[in-house]
């Protein structure tokens, strides 16, 4: 009692004193014996176990979400706590208190702030708070709260105070309730419906009306040019009018299936939509409950009754659940529970764990979601049914506009966090800039997740995270441009038929995901190692392999994919960096990275390897790129029987992507981004949503003028990457990475102001040749370095030009390396590109000229990979550190002239890119003849892919057909199989090729007694794509494929196969025939399948021309009317399968 009389003349008397005319032990009377009826026990018992609390005390103290009730004994608590965990295993309840508040009820409008939403105030402070039901007549009031919620929050910035709100779940009780005299300012006689409220509208504004109906709609709070306002329906069978609502205090005593009158209506016109006129409030203006159906007589009555029975909550709850259970079927509503909150920044939650919930389209509330927590229970009124809206949500969305409306119906009893969002949202303020469509917006919020957890904060801040999800997005959809339709937004909430931005169709939406780096190498190698056949490996004579010549076929192996082969098309979002410790390109975000090899186009059409130092430090997207997952396999099986025993198999593997320059897109820039061509003009990146923004130009102008001297070299030559004795500290022991490239000169070192990095070549900067030792972190220059470029060395913080002369490198034992004047690299300085000269092909020879044709013991020239071994390694040595792997490099221009490389990995890191296919580049080579003349890698070598091997290009068979002269050339074809020309199914004996039927090979002369056979397979279709025919022939790994055959149903064949050896079927006219036994089941069945739409069907095959001897053009009669000709018809364009894509259409 003592510490009740505190509280109450510390902190409320002095707000209610004055008004309620009670001195302090009259109020402190007052609040005991509410208490006491609260508690409802028929004994004068105290909750002597609750304590007093103060708002600020409740702001400052209470850091974590808790729950106080008076009325609530403990096993109603631990009931309500066990129901809420058990449907969100996930959570926890909410933690009881027994904590006593007591405060005033206000809007905020004796500060005034009323910004439509209450507060809980006493003496110390004020805190926000949600009610389930409310009444205007609360407001003012000194109330009991006996069951409420406290749910705290963290500053919303740096510098502000933490903030939290209340969820008053039980009904505040009036400390001292008065009998509320009836407001004269209406009767019921002056009462009107919403019939002839509608006529009244057409009429010249005015005058004031007192107008009852059910409410329809109730929009969110708005604020327009400093006003705040909201605007709710009243509808009467098919006739409806809208209200403005000035006073926002109301928002949450109107809901949608109320019956309400609202008096003291002015007729008026709304700014800038003539003709259109509603109800406004004026300060005359009361809102009351009104009964649904009743006589005009009897509404005096009730309406005197309910403003009476609004003093005591207990009686104003029942009438309103009352009214509540009544709702007319006529609304559109859903009912359900909040079950995960998704992004509340971006208003996005999820009902009972299957549908989705968008409010991004209404304005912001303060609390985000407020009281929106896991395990809350909401109903919807007019909101828009989305199906499958995106693919980055569930299949059902639900979204509310401007004429949505969303009531809490029941507060979570779950402890969750709540956020106090910014007003200036990026995500809701972008959504309004751009106008973007609910799918569009969907994918933004997604593509703002993955940016955040990816990429912040290490390379983007959290300011420019949404800038970076915008540019992504518009790369994905191809524009750039603001929409221009201008919103209406009354039309939006009060018009019918309603239209709003929900219900415009888009067809751009975007459906690719985002890729993280750990997401794309996890599956590369979850893809490449399921589709790894070690069967597929090795030749059709593996069961007559000894151990020593099977396993070096299985070491090495790669698989080659695409984004697009991925389920969903992925995009790749990530930062370019250099390793130093790799000496290779990466691309990298905060899951992991994976190294890079980039490429562009020629002038000619072509592709080469090449990279700018610009894209350093950019934060990239790609778009397509070939992703390349080289499988390493160390292998001990002693025969071709035990290849499905993985315990012989221990493995590890190398991977890395292989993207095309022109398919990456640049969202933000580093510092090495502004290059120029020697002729001024700029070859920047594309800048993906430039806008007026650009953090390269806030950089540019942002960098401080720090003096430093430059030196301009053309890059002549660089040697491989390798271990070597050299040391740039006497600390330093052991081998070092390193590398040397020869480099000439361009002037002399220059001083400058600040650091000129790419700018345009100078007069004054136009000498001498020099060597570069690049060492330990200065290897990271070497994929940047480009044979034929000029670059600008950069060193910053000095003026002396002596730091850029050359000298001598010290190393072990004091001796001098190079005689010749040599720069040392400084991990701190800089290079930029100046100028590349356009790509002209390789400055060395042909393998031809180069090794069979020169005499020099040291060959420099380029070539096309055509076969790839790993050599066999020592016992116990690691399969990547001391891989040594042997090349057949061909002729590029004489595929008929190859020759064999050596190369030993071991004291080198890794060389991606060695692939058949690949056309390389080998400089520094030592050429030997031992019977045949190869190659041999030295510790000098270079070798780069200058031209990655590229993913088959989509051809027509019409332009194939003329380029079939072209016998290397491999591509892709999307045809229809026209028919099935013949299948052969065959055993043939392992040892011999002859046929096996049964248990033994039929070969007779000699006997074979061989007791190995190897089913084959063998088909000839004829296709067609519109511009021309081809006939395609397929293999043993391919006709499962084009038969559309399961793996039981291919293995069921073959073994029907087995007893009779060899079957063949071919077509005759129109049908599939088999020479013998025509009635045979297999027969008919393989007849039917090779005639049905199951193979004859539209598909994408990767193929190349089959070799075979030419043949001539056949000559056939062709009669036309009664005249008959010899036509010469050419043979059909013969290829052979290597992949089979079937189409399948998407259900979505």
């Amino acid at each position: 009692l003592r510490e009740v009389h505190a509280a109450v003349r510390d902190r409320l008397h002095a707000l209610a004193g004055a008004s309620l005319d009670l001195s302090v032990e009259q109020l402190a009377e007052a609040v005991v014996w509410r208490v006491e009826r609260t508690v409802g026990s028929s004994a004068r018992a105290l909750p002597v176990s609750h304590r007093c609390v103060s708002v600020s005390e409740l702001l400052s103290r209470q850091r974590t979400p808790c729950f106080s009730s008076l009325t609530w004994s403990t096993n109603q608590y631990r009931e309500w706590a066990r129901e809420a965990e058990q449907a969100l295993p996930n959570h926890r309840a909410l933690a009881r208190t027994s904590l006593l508040l007591i405060g005033f009820l206000c809007d905020g409008r004796s500060s005034g702030q009323c910004d439509g939403f209450w507060r809980v105030r006493d003496a110390s402070g004020s805190v926000y708070c949600e009610t389930l039901k409310s009444s205007p007549h609360w407001l003012g009031k000194l109330m009991l709260f006996p069951t409420w919620s406290y749910i705290p929050q963290d500053a919303p910035e740096p510098g502000k105070k933490a903030e939290g709100y209340l969820e008053l779940i039980g009904s505040p009780v009036c400390v001292t309730p008065e009998p509320t005299a009836f407001d004269p300012g209406w009767t019921p006689s002056e009462v009107i419906g919403v019939k002839k409220a509608a006529r009244l509208l057409r009429q010249s504004g005015g005058m004031c009306v007192c107008v009852g109906g059910e409410v329809s709609v109730v929009c969110p709070l708005l604020v327009i040019g400093g006003k705040r306002f909201f605007c709710f329906i009243l509808v009467e069978e098919d006739r409806a009018v809208p209200v403005l609502v000035t006073r926002v205090y109301w928002r949450q005593c109107v809901d949608v299936a109320q019956c309400v009158c609202v008096s003291a209506l002015r007729v008026c016109s709304l700014r800038g939509r003539a003709g259109h006129r509603v109800l406004s409030v004026t300060s005359q203006s009361h809102l009351r409950s009104y009964p649904r159906a009743r006589e005009p007589d009897d509404t005096l009555s009730d309406t005197r009754t309910q403003s009476q029975s609004d003093t005591h909550s207990e009686t104003h709850t029942s009438c309103t659940n009352k009214q509540t259970q009544s709702v007319s079927d006529s609304h559109s509503q859903s009912i359900g529970r909040i079950t995960s909150v998704l992004n509340e920044e971006a208003g996005l939650y999820e009902i009972d764990g299957k549908v989705g919930l968008c409010l991004a389209y209404q304005p912001q509330r303060k609390w985000g979601g407020g009281a929106l927590r896991p395990g809350a229970e909401i109903e919807l009124h007019n909101v828009h049914f989305l199906f499958r809206p995106s693919l980055v949500c569930p299949d059902v969305v639900l979204c509310a506009c401007l004429r949505s409306s969303i009531s809490v119906m029941n507060f979570s009893p779950l402890t969750s966090k709540v956020m106090t969002l910014r007003s200036d949202n990026p995500l809701l303020c972008y959504l309004l800039e751009r106008n973007l469509s609910v799918s569009e917006y969907l994918w933004l919020s997604y593509c703002y997740t993955a940016v955040m957890e990816r990429l912040s904060p290490r390379w983007v801040c959290a300011a420019r995270v949404c800038v970076v999800a915008g540019r992504v997005l518009q790369c994905v959809l191809q524009h750039d441009e603001k929409r221009q339709e201008k919103r209406d937004i009354y039309r939006e909430m009060l018009q019918d038929p309603h239209t709003c931005p929900l219900t415009q169709y888009r067809v751009n939406s975007p459906s690719v995901a985002l890729c993280s780096v750990r997401e794309l190498c996890d599956w590369m190698e979850s893809e490449s190692w399921a589709c790894l056949s070690l069967s597929s490996l090795l030749p059709s004579s593996a069961p007559y392999l000894t151990r020593v010549e099977l396993n070096p076929l299985l070491s090495w192996s790669a698989h080659m994919t695409t984004l697009r082969g991925r389920s969903q098309p992925a995009l790749l979002v990530g930062v370019v960096q250099v390793s130093s410790s790799r000496a290779t390109l990466r691309l990298v975000d905060q899951t992991a990275a994976v190294d890079c090899v980039c490429v562009e186009a020629t002038q000619a059409g072509g592709q080469h390897t090449a990279i700018n130092t610009a894209w350093i430090g950019c934060l990239v997207c790609v778009r397509q790129c070939t992703l390349v997952m080289e499988r390493f396999l160390k292998t001990d099986f002693p025969s071709w029987k035990h290849l499905d025993q993985p315990k012989y198999i221990t493995h590890r593997h190398c991977r890395y992507t292989h993207t095309c320059i022109h398919n990456i897109h640049t969202h933000y820039y580093s510092a090495y981004s502004n290059f120029t061509h020697l002729s001024g003009e700029e070859d920047r990146p594309r800048d993906l949503g430039h806008h007026g923004n650009d953090p390269r130009a806030a950089e540019s102008s942002s960098v401080p003028c720090d003096p430093c001297v430059s030196l301009l070299f053309r890059l002549d030559a660089k040697h491989g990457v390798a271990f070597r004795n050299v040391q740039t500290s006497s600390e330093a022991q052991g081998l070092t990475l390193s590398f040397v490239a020869k480099a000439t000169c361009l002037g002399n070192a220059q001083r400058w102001d600040g650091d000129p990095r790419n700018r345009r070549v100078e007069e004054r900067e136009m000498g001498g040749a020099t060597e570069l030792q690049f060492v330990d972190l200065c290897v990271r220059w070497f994929p940047l370095l480009q044979s034929g470029s000029v670059y600008r060395l950069t060193a910053l913080h000095t003026q002396d030009v002596s730091v850029l002369s050359g000298s001598s490198v010290p190393v072990r034992g004091g001796v001098t390396l190079l005689s010749s004047p040599s720069l040392l690299m400084q991990p701190e300085w800089r290079i930029h590109n100046t100028h590349t000269p356009a790509h002209t092909g390789s400055n060395h020879g042909l393998v031809a000229s180069s090794c069979h044709s020169c005499a020099s013991d040291i060959v420099s020239f380029y070539g096309v990979i055509s076969k790839r071994i790993t050599l066999q390694e020592e016992k116990d040595a690691s399969v990547e550190l001391d891989l040594r792997v042997r090349l057949t490099v061909q002729d590029a221009e004489a595929p008929d002239r190859s020759v064999q490389v050596y190369l030993d990995l071991s004291r080198t890191p890794y060389i991606p890119a060695l692939l058949p296919g690949a056309t390389v580049q080998l400089l520094h080579f030592q050429r030997r003849v031992v019977r045949n003349v190869y190659c041999w890698s030295l510790p000098i070598i270079c070798l780069m892919s200058v031209k990655p091997h590229p993913p088959p290009p989509l051809v027509h068979l019409g332009v194939w057909t003329l380029a079939k002269a072209e016998q290397s050339i491999v591509g892709q074809i999307t045809v229809h199989v026209v028919c099935v020309l013949f299948l052969r199914l065959q055993w043939v004996c392992s040892f011999c090729g002859s046929v096996f039927r049964q248990a033994t090979c039929t070969r007779s002369c000699p006997p074979c007694d061989s007791t190995s056979a190897v089913f084959q397979a063998e088909a000839k279709v004829a296709v067609e794509d519109g511009t021309g025919e081809a006939q395609v022939w397929f293999s043993t790994e391919t006709v499962a494929k084009l038969l559309l055959l399961a793996v039981p149903e291919w293995e069921g064949l073959q073994r029907h196969i087995r007893s009779k050896g060899h079957l063949r079927v071919y077509a005759r006219a129109r049908s599939m025939v088999c020479d013998t036994n025509p009635d045979d089941p297999v027969v008919q069945y393989l007849c039917c399948l090779c005639s049905s739409s199951t193979v004859c069907r539209q598909v994408t095959l990767t193929c190349k021309l089959r070799s075979h001897k030419p043949e001539k053009a056949q000559l056939r009669n062709m009669c036309r009317g009664d005249r008959e000709f010899i036509t010469k018809f050419p043979h059909p364009l013969q290829l052979k399968c290597t992949d089979l894509h079937t189409h399948t259409h998407s259900t979505q």
